[in-house]
Formats: C-alpha cells, structure tokens, sequence
C-alpha cells in the first residue's frame, strides 16, 4: 500500500504483511522525520467515517501525525534497488578527518547508510551546515557511491560539489564543515 507522509507529502510503499495483526503502526518519514501513524486497511474499511473521513475515535483512516516514538522507514522506489550484502572479509567505515566530530569513526553495518544531521540518520553527523537527510553511502564491492539527497549546501569531493561520487579506500569527502574518509579494511590474512 502506498502511504504519504502528511508533513512534507513524501510517499513510501509500505507492505500490509508488516501489520501482523496489528490495527496500525507508527512510522517515521526519512525525509523529515515526522512521524504518523498509518491504518491497517483491513481494519480501516470497517471503521465508521463521517463525511469529513474522519473514523471513529477521531482518527483519519489513513494516516495521523502524532509525537510518539515510531519504527523508521526508507522510502522504496526504483532509485533504491536491494544491494549485496557487506563482503564478510572486508569492514567499512567513515572516519571524521575535520569538523567538531574530529576523530570519531562511524562503522559502516549495511550496504546502504544515509548520512545528515537528523537523528535517525545511519550516520549523525552534528554539524549545523549539514541537511537533515544529507547524503546516502552505498558500499558495491570495495567501492562507496556516494549520492547527495538533495543538501541545501551540497556535497563536495575534491573541492567540488558533487551529486554523486565513486569512493575508493582512504577517498574524502566534505559536507557542511565536516570532512570525511571512507576506510575499507580487509580482514584476510
């Protein structure tokens, strides 16, 4: 089912088998973080609803914005396709090179991290020049692509700003004021 998010309109395809049998779940937009609470049709179609579509106890049957904490989603379009899993015999990581967060390494766990200063991006970076919802990191191989989303202040690679960028070990990029280094480590002996 398509659910849209009714604070920035992002749209996401949520599947109804991630209801159980639950009447409903709390999602959290990756875009702007709100978070909303999307109906399981099955339940909604027997709910009463007036002719403003509301239901009963005050509930719209399809979406409702409330401030409790919500499981975290990311948007599935064709732009997204499912990534190979992380080689077993490599790990990856960012490490902070220059910025208030100097020093500080962020393990790469999955195939596809998103970066910004939301918190609940993959990667937090606390920077007051960094967009919500930043960047995204895909690992392919060895390589990390990187892919702007949209930043008010861009991303840079080399002194120019990039939308998308191929990373190899020890390959830097900045966002904000904050500079960045992909590491690849292999564990092979």
């Amino acid at each position: 089912m398509r659910v849209r998010c009714p604070q920035c309109h992002a749209e996401y395809i949520y599947d109804e088998a991630r209801f159980g049998s639950a009447e409903k779940k709390l999602l959290k937009c990756s875009r702007c973080s709100a978070i909303f609470e999307v109906v399981n049709p099955n339940f909604a179609e027997g709910d009463p609803v007036d002719a403003t579509g509301i239901g009963k106890a005050g509930r719209s049957p399809r979406t409702v914005r409330t401030p409790t904490a919500a499981v975290r989603l990311e948007p599935e379009s064709p732009e997204l396709p499912k990534l190979a899993p992380l080689p077993k015999d490599m790990r990856f990581a960012l490490a902070v090179i220059s910025g208030d967060q100097a020093g500080r390494v962020f393990k790469i766990t999955k195939p596809r991290s998103f970066i910004g200063r939301g918190p609940d991006m993959d990667i937090q970076i606390i920077d007051g020049e960094v967009s919500r919802r930043h960047a995204m990191l895909e690992v392919r191989g060895e390589d990390g692509h990187l892919v702007d989303l949209g930043s008010t202040n861009g991303t840079f690679v080399g002194g120019e700003r990039v939308e998308h960028a191929t990373l190899s070990h020890q390959g830097e990029f900045t966002i904000g004021s904050t500079t960045l280094m992909y590491l690849v480590t292999s564990l092979k002996e």
